[in-house]
Order: structure tokens, then sequence, then C-alpha cells
């Protein structure tokens, strides 16, 4: 497998990484993230990058209208006894003609000791600040950059974002819908990403018929700029007969724009893995030239495995493998 070639890259870089860390973080510590905005007014993007700051960014963010209508509501939580808190958001997000662009920022607050900021529907809300088009505000797919100011400290659990992205099932009676957090870009790589992926909708078992969808976004936490990454697939299905090898297709990603996320539906089907596979390893690949280490290109990904039964779906962040982004 060509995993091999990759720990040499890890010691490569690691050797040249800076470590930023804070004090008693053991290498993890937070970090404030800038975005460029589509408009010119640059100055409204940057934030404060106070000792007590940090940024946070969440890899889904959307309203679109499918088989059903989609929505993401989001949490912005102050958890600690500071007053004032203020939190700076960007949406970086795709319509049907392609990535649009970020948002220039805009201001969350100020939250005041234990308080929180809720939207049911945030690409609406955004929609209502005149940030995006109404077409955007109808239908758009991508991130959201958020950085708070002003928190007593910057260790990462002072100020969250979670968010849920969900559907009604019926009126008044529920909704599906996945969860999760805002990142804190601590699972950011220069060099790979890992994670599991299922599919067993040809014989589905007590845990139901399930489908993957996998999405990679462009971090960019030190300003690189566009990426260039790469998927493939590693069958570890029990008993098969191409356990451990490389499967379908090998998808090249081009041109991954800061703040940009591509997401990747049904990918057995969509990248051929062949029929009798239901279990693989993902690997994405950073393919872009990195001659400064200092200032490496940084990916993040996520897996949302669905029930295709009841459209149910669970999300997971997929882990750094190698050039893992620790501060």
């Amino acid at each position: 497998m060509k995993r091999l070639a990759i720990s040499v890259l890890v010691l490569a870089l690691a050797a040249t990484l800076p470590i930023l860390a804070e004090s008693g973080s053991q290498g993890r510590g937070t970090r404030v993230v800038t975005r460029g905005a589509a408009s010119a007014d640059a100055a409204a993007v940057a934030p404060k990058a106070a000792a007590a700051s940090y940024s946070v960014q969440v890899n889904v963010v959307t309203r679109v209208q499918g088989s059903a209508l989609f929505k993401t509501a989001i949490d912005v939580t102050n958890n600690t006894q500071t007053d004032g808190v203020t939190a700076n958001f960007q949406y970086c997000y795709n319509t049907s003609a392609g990535f649009a662009g970020c948002t220039t920022s805009s201001t969350i607050g100020p939250l005041h000791p234990l308080d929180n900021f809720h939207q049911d529907d945030m690409v609406q809300y955004i929609g209502s600040l005149g940030l995006i088009d109404q077409a955007a505000q109808n239908s758009s797919f991508g991130t959201m950059l958020v950085t708070f100011n002003g928190l007593p400290s910057n260790h990462g659990w002072e100020g969250t974002v979670t968010a849920r992205t969900y559907s009604p099932v019926s009126t008044g009676n529920g909704t599906v819908a996945i969860a999760y957090p805002g990142s804190l870009f601590f699972e950011s790589a220069s060099l790979t990403l890992v994670g599991t992926i299922r599919d067993t909708t040809e014989h589905p078992t007590d845990a139901g018929a399930l489908r993957t969808n996998l999405g990679v976004t462009n971090t960019d936490i030190f300003g690189f700029g566009p990426v260039n990454a790469q998927i493939t697939y590693y069958d570890v299905t029990p008993n098969s007969p191409t356990a451990g090898q490389r499967v379908g297709d090998v998808v090249n990603i081009s041109n991954l724009q800061p703040g940009e996320v591509r997401q990747f539906n049904n990918v057995f089907i969509a990248h051929h893995i062949p029929s009798g596979i239901d279990s693989c390893i993902a690997f994405i690949d950073v393919t872009s030239s990195q001659p400064n280490a200092q200032t490496p290109a940084t990916v993040e990904g996520y897996i949302v495995i669905l029930d295709g039964g009841t459209q149910d779906g669970a999300f997971f962040e997929m882990k750094c493998a190698g050039g893992c982004a620790t501060f």
C-alpha cells in the first residue's frame, strides 16, 4: 500500500512545522483563522487576534431542497462567566453555479455570561442580514467560520459552536437529522486524513441498509490558498478476495478554495467500489506541492453514514493520519 510513503513525509514535515502550543495544551492550542471575502471589504473580515480569541469551523451548513428541504440549525455559546463575548462569522458556500466565495464578517453578540445564540435555519438568517442573495438563501451548501473574541482564555471550551442539519419527516412528527460540533482545527491535516465507510444496501443488516457520503474542506489554517487532494479507498470487508487492496476510483479534487467544502454522495456507487464490498478505509491525501512547511495546506474531512429506510444519518470526523496541524 502507498501508505508507507506517508510516514516518511510525516517525519520530514514534523521536523519543520512550528510548534505554537499554548501553555499546558501539549501541542493542541487554538488559533485565529481568517478568510478572504467575496466582497472587497477586507477590513471587516479579519478578526482581532487577541490573546483570548480563537476560531472554530462548522464543516456543513446548508439550506437545500433535495428529496426534502434540509436546513442547518446553529448554536453559538459562551460557556464562561465573562460578559461581552462576541463571535464573528463567515459563510463560505456553493450554489448550483459552483463555489461562490465567502461572505464578509458579521458579528453575533454581545454574548452575556453563560449565554447562547440559536438559529433554527442559519442560512435563512444569513440571508436576512443581506450577506447572501435570495438564490443562495434558497439553496446553498457550505462551511461557517466562527471566531470568538473577548474570552477569558482560549483553551477551546470557552466558546462552542454546534450544528444540526435536519429535515422534517412530516408536519409535527419530528425530523431526521445529523449533529456535529464545530472543529477547533485539531484534526486538520497537511498530508492525509482517514476514515471508515460502509455500504450494506445490497444486504441490509440489523444496523440498516447503509450508504455513505464523504466531504472534504480546505481549512486553510496558514493561508496556503487553493488545495488539490485525492481520495482513495481500500477494501476491509471480512473474507473479501480484495481485502487490503485499493478498490474503486481514484478521485482527484482540484482547486478547493479556502473555506470550500465538496461532498460526494453515495460514494460506493459514485466512485465505482465493486459490488460485494461493504466496508472500506477512505484516505484523503493532499497532493498540492508544499515547498514551505511553515505554511502548509490543511484539509479536514467528514463521513456521513445514512440509513436507506429511516434516512437517519451519523456524522464522523475523519482523523488526521499525517501532517497533523497541532499548534
